[in-house]
């Protein structure tokens, strides 16, 4: 059960189209590899916490011998799974299994016999359980959703010990008291995870689409179609469009079809589109934000030419001369949103700027001087090198001139 709870976890962590859906703009595919990565830190976690699960109180009749039992203040002593798998079911979901997986148990017995009270204590050891779960993953208007779809848990050898009261008469009942046991566990099993699956679903529809991550603009992760799940992976078509904050404006383009490679090798694969990039570009320049200013002390003193307007004297000497060694400012803003295309390694953009170049006046006022227009392309390209994120970038032209307005 704990297998199948955190690898639905580990499923809905990496998200938060077959009909007429929109193209995504990322698509997260975990592959078999991920998910057995998942599964042992499903199991890991397990065997740190069962200890911990509270196990529910039992109680019923063993109508033949008008026994009323009841069961309390049962605790995990030992648990161990030998066995394990995990697996992707096409067009459904996953399916788990443990097998030859033990457990050992110890609470306190209380019953009933006619007028005889009686109760002890004791000790529970099952060395042979078998349990398939099947979790079906669809989508729920944009996010995703978990079911349950079936349970199948079987008791093979367990040891039973009892003690304290009149443990030594109800020995006699104990071969009923086994059967019994192999008929109530697999079904509390079946039912405790059924329960753990509706209340997982409860949390993932609460869970929010987008995050804002600054306050200019906010990131759309929403799903846009239903996962595509084959037997090598679960693949998650995500919207991963930004919005400017205030205006939450559509951008002016819309996001094309691309595919993931069908490498197993990784546990993990991730794929940004243009869209999403440009989408961000939009954003930023929707809301005023591709805005900044340069200063002089921005400018380290080791560079000849300094935000000084004696540094204009071959340039511009009418303007050195009107304005004798007097700092300026630059404010640097776009006149269009940046565009960046993407190829397999590598990435180019073209940024349209305009240069307002000030002076700063001894009472702090600024006089323009002029406003330049700038469109810059660059390229680049980002890699992973021992597990770490790389990248450069380099200017490919520049050019500068007047600003139509």
């Amino acid at each position: 059960m704990y297998l199948s709870v955190c690898v639905v976890f580990i499923l809905i962590g990496t998200t938060l189209g077959k009909k007429n859906y929109l193209n995504p703009g990322i698509q997260t595919k975990i592959t078999q590899k991920g998910l057995e990565y998942g599964k042992q830190v499903a199991l890991s976690f397990a065997e740190q916490k069962i200890q911990e699960f509270p196990l529910p109180e039992i109680s019923g009749t063993i109508s033949k011998f008008g026994l009323k039992y009841h069961i309390t203040g049962m605790r995990v002593r030992s648990f161990g799974v030998p066995v394990s798998d995990v697996g992707l079911i096409p067009n459904t979901g996953f399916k788990s299994s443990v097998e030859k997986a033990y457990i050992g148990i110890s609470g306190n017995w209380h019953t009933i016999f006619g007028l005889i009270h009686d109760g002890g204590t004791f000790d529970l050891n099952i060395n042979d359980l078998s349990a398939a779960f099947i979790v079906g993953v669809s989508l729920d208007s944009s996010r995703p959703m978990i079911t349950y779809n079936d349970c199948d848990a079987t008791l093979g050898d367990l040891d039973l010990k009892m003690y304290g009261g009149g443990s030594w008469f109800y020995k006699m009942f104990l071969d009923k008291v086994k059967d019994l046991i192999r008929q109530i566990i697999p079904k509390q099993l079946c039912s405790e995870f059924r329960d753990r699956v509706g209340k997982l679903e409860d949390v993932i529809q609460t869970l929010r689409v987008s995050w804002q991550l600054d306050k200019y603009v906010e990131f759309d992760y929403s799903l846009v179609g239903e996962p595509e799940i084959t037997t090598d992976f679960i693949d998650f078509p995500i919207k991963g469009e930004l919005y400017d904050v205030q205006h939450h404006m559509e951008a002016p383009f819309t996001a094309q079809l691309f595919n993931l490679s069908n490498t197993t090798n990784q546990m993990l694969v991730v794929g940004l589109s243009e869209y999403s990039v440009n989408t961000g570009g939009f954003a930023y320049f929707v809301a005023g934000a591709l805005q900044f200013n340069i200063t002089n002390d921005m400018i380290p003193k080791d560079i000849p030419f300094q935000l000084n307007t004696s540094s204009l004297n071959f340039l511009l000497p009418e303007v050195a001369k009107e304005y004798p060694n007097l700092l300026m400012k630059v404010v640097m803003s776009a006149t269009k949103q940046p565009i960046v295309k993407l190829v397999p390694g590598k990435f180019s953009s073209d940024v349209f700027t305009a240069a307002e170049v000030f002076v700063i006046l001894p009472n702090n006022s600024l006089a323009e001087l002029f406003l330049l227009g700038i469109t810059a392309s660059v390229s680049g390209q980002v890699y992973t090198s021992y597990g770490k994120l790389h990248g450069s970038v380099s200017l490919s032209r520049m050019l500068l001139g007047p600003l139509d307005v």
